[in-house]
């Protein structure tokens, strides 16, 4: 139902119809916050995107395609003090963390251009290896 609202432009409802499968089904709960911070960014709705993105990683901490999207999400939020971008808060951590996730994931390339673009180092810890304790 709720993609349904989505496809016929009804935003909120569908947002709310995607919330009430999370509260209806927790286990699947990741998956309706995921889509409702889909639509809010098709809808232009960056801050409540974000709030959804979050809702989803609270759900399911190693979903890394909703670190990469509030961190597309929060990259559209970064200002320019003369020539230089300045990140809102949290972007560069949730690209990273997307790496640290899926290293070479479907959107490794763009997370990595991404962080240089704000000028963030990229890490990862793909190929190296862990140190004997």
């Amino acid at each position: 139902m709720a993609d349904s609202y989505n496809r016929a432009g009804k935003i909120d409802d569908a947002v709310k119809t995607y919330e009430l499968a999370a509260q209806a089904d927790p286990g699947s709960a990741a998956q309706s916050y995921f889509n409702i911070g889909a639509v809010l960014t098709n809808a232009g709705k960056v801050d409540d995107a974000v709030a959804a993105f979050d809702k989803c990683i609270a759900a399911d901490p190693t979903r890394a395609e909703a670190y990469y999207q509030k961190g597309v999400n929060l990259l559209g939020k970064a200002t320019l003090q003369g020539d230089k971008m300045v990140a809102a808060p949290g972007t560069a951590e949730a690209f990273q963390k997307y790496l640290e996730l899926q290293p070479t994931g479907g959107h490794s390339e763009e997370a990595k251009a991404m962080l240089a673009s704000i000028g963030s180092p990229v890490e990862t810890t793909f190929g190296t290896k862990k140190k004997a304790k």
